[in-house]
């Protein structure tokens, strides 16, 4: 790690980035969320639908959350140690308890239904306006534009990605007819219902979060090329053009709708990206030249075999002196059982099978075994970041920021 990187380490313990973290206040309407071109036409009864599911996550999250923590106290605690004479050892242990628990079984089935009814009820919405919104897309990409898109209807897009309907989006991120926004639209249109517009108007927060993190780490680093990986429809990679207005970005995935829709989506706000259709195990760009390479709640996605390749290729890209940066949940190492039993949820039940076997893995290992040294690498707790009406200010949590320098 650089010695400007060390002077910037937090001086407190920071908490990971979550809906669930206590004390959030009341969302307001989803009528506050960012818009630009691409979004949809909703009405009143589609924002009074909206607003309903917001509220439902907010008091699964909220109300009804907690009370895990106290049946796991009150009864599930005292059923091991009856059991097993011992504590715990990790969160494996902990399920084994928890799993058959009525409250822990009525929460998880009511979270996952508001899961599943918010994909219900935003859909509906998109249904009727995704023809639409996708020749507004299509009509800004033939047109003259800031940015550009590039797309490989060859590529083959890794299983990991169409075998699972990630975060249970219905179709997954890939659903295709050739020419359509549907995942993008889909995943947009969502994304601030979970956090209750937590994580910013353009669900950005993450972006805006690697921003900062590299201002304040490598204050050196005047990036010329920075690369997005797993982009998906560039929430978190407009920040980077408007934090580093100086380098060319480039956001990269390997699902043709959400590009589209993400370009048209970068158009719409003015923000000049160049997307790509690539697999980010084997890109095409050349050794050695780029500045920057980040990813944003993208890791935990990918299996980690790929992962390995992912972290090998971004190592080739880099210019010696580069730098990637990657905004995620931190690993399971050092936290309570009960806290890594509680945080596992989405692996069994929203569709996100690596996301465990990401948060077990030692991330400095991973970064060492591409070829960063370890000397050079970052892992451990950042302050979160939102653009403001007063400028960019450290609020909401922490991310687990993964960063190393080649």
């Amino acid at each position: 790690m650089d010695a400007s990187a060390k002077e910037a380490l937090p001086k407190q313990p920071l908490k990971a980035i979550h809906p669930e973290s206590a004390g959030r206040p009341l969302p307001g309407s989803f009528r506050n969320m960012g818009r630009h071109a691409l979004s949809q036409p909703y009405g009143h009864d589609d924002y009074a639908w909206l607003d309903f599911i917001m509220m439902c996550h907010f008091h699964m999250q909220q109300r009804v959350f907690p009370g895990n923590e106290k049946a796991w106290a009150s009864r599930g605690h005292a059923e091991f140690l009856r059991r097993f004479g011992r504590e715990p050892k990790d969160r494996r242990e902990v399920r084994s308890v928890m799993e058959r628990d009525p409250y822990w079984q009525m929460w998880s089935a009511l979270k996952r239904n508001t899961q599943e009814m918010s994909y219900d009820v935003r859909n509906a919405a998109n249904d009727r306006a995704a023809p639409v919104i996708a020749e507004k897309a299509a009509k800004i990409a033939r047109g003259k534009t800031k940015g550009s898109l590039r797309l490989n209807p060859k590529l083959a897009v890794p299983r990991y990605i169409t075998a699972v309907d990630i975060h249970l989006q219905p179709g997954g991120y890939n659903t295709d007819d050739g020419q359509g926004v549907y995942a993008g639209l889909s995943y947009d249109s969502g994304s601030g219902l979970m956090t209750g517009g937590g994580h910013g108007k353009f669900n950005d927060n993450a972006g805006w979060s690697l921003v900062s993190f590299i201002r304040s780490h490598y204050p050196d680093l005047k990036p010329k090329v920075i690369v997005d990986l797993g982009c998906t429809v560039g929430h978190n990679t407009l920040p980077l053009k408007a934090g580093f207005p100086q380098a060319t970005v480039h956001g990269v995935d390997a699902c043709a709708p959400p590009l589209r829709y993400a370009h048209g989506r970068a158009e719409a706000l003015g923000v000049p990206i160049r997307y790509s259709q690539q697999d980010a195990e084997k890109t095409n760009f050349a050794d050695n030249s780029v500045d920057v390479v980040t990813t944003a709640m993208f890791l935990h996605e990918i299996p980690r075999p790929a992962m390995a390749r992912i972290a090998r290729e971004i190592h080739r890209i880099l210019k010696p002196g580069g730098v990637m940066v990657h905004a995620e949940q931190p690993p399971y190492e050092g936290q309570p059982p009960y806290e890594q039993f509680i945080r596992e949820w989405d692996t069994y039940y929203n569709a996100e099978p690596f996301r465990c076997p990401f948060r077990d893995m030692d991330p400095v290992a991973w970064a060492n075994n591409a070829g960063f040294k370890r000397d050079k690498v970052f892992a451990g707790m950042s302050p979160a970041a939102n653009m403001t009406d007063q400028g960019l200010k450290l609020e909401g949590g922490a991310w687990f920021m993964i960063a190393a320098r080649k």
